[in-house]
């Protein structure tokens, strides 16, 4: 370990804004000793010395340091929504071009992959009608985006047809048509600490966040509020978007996807701005018929929320919701509560009863995985499909490593005779149930009282990944 790692950490952190934790510190390690390394003999005192007064010495050192993981059509829910609905949406509005910046961009997969979309979509007019950006703070990772040359690892997933049309081998690489090349624009920008003007329309920034700890999140949102339009979108990776939600930009949904965008701030607040956060509020009775009587205390509640969850997991439901109706007496908004009673109503067969409560919780907060995924499971035992996956697809969003919610969506596209997108969410049911089981520390857990028994459930994927493969054999 380098000795005044410490110190590199907080030049870096201060420079650029990636913040080095846990399982990243050997990341920031194997970088130092390779630049080290390949500059010859130098202490780590004198190299950080040299890092301090050299930007082409600390651009070598962040090439290492920033994960260029990507490929074109990548989340292409995402793709999709941004070409198909809000540049429509925006061009009818007005007057284009519409501008879309691609931050952290990388190699230029992404900003690409949004031109091609929308090539496709307005053909000659597509010049007129779109402006698209791609920024990063990798300068070598720039020229590659700039040189539009790829290895077929670039396209995994992307219709052979689509590669053909847009692109030329060039022997063990893929050139990209120059039409299409010369309508992205990169930029070496900071997107923590710098703006790039005039404000876009739409900002993609995935999979970047993750290297910056709550501090350097904040102020990128700031930064990002002046870079987007009024009426603008911003898109942050699946499994980032709620670590990103400080109330700074207006997180919202649509068509299943989130998104963050400008406050409205002539609008008065909405009610859910002011629902208190998830702590026990004793709410005293306008006239107690009993003075001497006092209200249960919130340590109460715990005892009969435990004494209730100990109940559930025995089927002793009689019992759990005479418990649970104890604390919603005491506090008729507390979240545990209703989501252990839509709980138990499942377990039932009561389904109204579950969405009812449900809905309760998500007045309270709209972004609990539990209740959206007790909705799920109720309106799939309904047989109302469309709705389940809706709320499974939410629960996934929101919780990328909560295999359930997984499992029960592959279910949904099995029934709906969906058998690509159903054979892909099976083997990722597997894939986090594999890791879950090598690794329990690792496990996602929403806080429901359900059983899901991880080795039935790894059987049914193996046992419906087998059929489609059976059937493909056919």
């Amino acid at each position: 370990m380098i000795p005044n790692i410490a110190a590199f950490k907080t030049l870096i952190k201060e420079r650029v804004g990636l913040h080095f934790f846990n399982g990243m510190e050997g990341l920031l390690n194997a970088a130092l000793h390779q630049r080290m390394t390949e500059r010859g003999k130098e202490s780590c005192e004198q190299y950080y010395e040299v890092l301090c007064v050299s930007t082409i010495e600390f651009d070598k050192l962040l090439s290492l340091l920033t994960i260029n993981e990507t490929y074109f059509f990548r989340e292409p829910e995402v793709l999709d929504i941004v070409c198909e609905k809000l540049v429509p949406r925006i061009l009818n509005q007005r007057e284009g071009p519409v501008r879309i910046l691609s931050a952290g961009c990388s190699s230029g997969e992404e900003a690409y992959s949004l031109a091609i979309k929308l090539h496709q979509k307005y053909h000659e007019a597509f010049a007129d009608r779109v402006d698209i950006h791609g920024c990063d703070i990798d300068t070598k990772i720039l020229e590659k985006a700039r040189a539009a040359n790829y290895s077929s690892y670039s396209f995994r997933g992307v219709d052979p047809l689509l590669q053909q049309n847009y692109f030329t081998r060039n022997g063990n690489q893929f050139q990209l048509h120059d039409l299409i090349r010369n309508k992205v624009k990169f930029h070496r920008s900071n997107i923590v600490k710098e703006q790039l003007q005039p404000q876009f329309d739409i900002i993609l920034l995935r999979n970047v966040s993750i290297y910056f700890d709550v501090e350097t999140r904040r102020l990128l949102h700031f930064n990002l509020l002046n870079m987007l339009q009024p009426e603008g979108a911003l898109f942050f990776g699946n499994a980032e978007t709620l670590a990103n939600n400080f109330g700074i930009l207006k997180l919202k949904q649509e068509h299943g996807h989130f998104y963050f965008c400008q406050p409205k701030t002539a609008r008065a607040p909405t009610p859910t701005a002011s629902v208190p956060p998830r702590i026990v509020t004793p709410v005293a009775p306008a006239q107690a018929p009993f003075v001497a009587a006092p209200m249960p205390t919130s340590q109460q509640c715990d005892i009969w929320i435990k004494k209730a969850l100990t109940c559930v997991a025995d089927k002793r439901f009689a019992e759990a919701e005479t418990l649970i109706n104890q604390v919603l007496n005491s506090d008729a908004q507390h979240q545990e509560a209703l989501v252990i009673k839509a709980a138990i109503a499942l377990e039932k067969c009561e389904f109204e009863q579950t969405a009812q409560s449900a809905q309760q919780v998500l007045e309270l907060d709209e972004w609990s995985a539990e209740a959206k995924m007790l909705l799920g499971l109720a309106m799939m035992w309904q047989h109302h499909t469309q709705q389940a996956i809706a709320w499974f697809k939410q629960v996934v969003y929101q919780q990328p490593g909560y295999w359930p919610a997984h499992y029960y969506l592959a279910e949904m596209y099995r029934q709906s005779e969906l058998p690509r997108p159903a054979a892909r969410t099976y083997r990722i049911t597997l894939q986090l149930l594999n890791a879950e089981m090598n690794n329990t520390a690792s496990a996602c857990a929403l806080r429901l009282p359900l059983s899901f028994p991880t080795n039935s459930f790894r059987f049914l994927c193996e046992h419906q990944l087998a059929q489609f493969t059976s059937q493909d054999g056919q």
